[in-house]
């Protein structure tokens, strides 16, 4: 065999090597050797499949508050014990003694009615929030009426205890210390509040239809 065939057949054989290496690295390119290995190199074999997230609703300034389980009967901002008619309104003018400038403090009074000679109350907190024993008698029964200008008049016309939730008018058609029901028309609107002797604190007011 001469030089000139010798480098033919080499160079032949080369040819068909280099060949053969590049089939087999194709082959190798095309095959996935770890199907579970995802592109960010995180195996998926364990993952769970996706789910639609529902996303949860988030809270907002707009809904309201809880109830409140206070004197606001559950209700915001209405008081289960404002007074029925504003306490400044009602003029002290008999009995002999004046609270106007008590204020609203621990004894919370309500149903309120009338019979034609008295009334009646419920106590839903009661003297003892003043620090008075059951019959003790150091708060004043002031009852007010309302004339036909719409002005209260009124005042103390008994003494009265957490024991008593009732009251008699005798006092009142007696004329007790100015007592009068002069210009008040009959039905009229009659408001009840509880002060303390010393003038500084008081029930809520509430308030009635009285037919004489």
């Amino acid at each position: 065999m001469t030089r000139k065939n010798t480098i033919h057949l080499a160079s032949v054989s080369s040819i068909a090597t280099i060949c053969l290496i590049a089939a087999l690295t194709a082959g190798c390119e095309n095959a996935d050797p770890n199907p579970d290995v995802s592109w960010n190199g995180v195996s998926n074999q364990n993952a769970a499949p996706q789910q639609n997230a529902v996303p949860e609703p988030s809270p907002t300034s707009d809904e309201p508050s809880a109830p409140s389980n206070g004197s606001t009967g559950g209700v915001p901002g209405v008081d289960a014990y404002a007074d029925a008619v504003p306490h400044s309104s009602l003029d002290y003018r008999y009995g002999g003694f004046s609270g106007r400038g008590a204020s609203h403090s621990g004894v919370n009074i309500s149903g309120l009615s009338f019979s034609k000679s008295g009334l009646s109350f419920r106590y839903d907190n009661n003297l003892s929030a003043w620090g008075f024993s059951s019959g003790q008698t150091g708060a004043l029964a002031c009852l007010f009426v309302q004339k036909t200008d719409g002005s209260w008049v009124g005042g103390k016309f008994d003494w009265i205890s957490s024991s008593r939730n009732s009251r008699g008018f005798e006092n009142i058609f007696h004329g007790y210390k100015g007592w009068s029901l002069a210009g008040v028309p009959n039905p009229c609107k009659a408001a009840f509040v509880i002060v303390h002797s010393d003038g500084r604190r008081r029930s809520n007011v509430i308030v009635g239809n009285w037919s004489r």
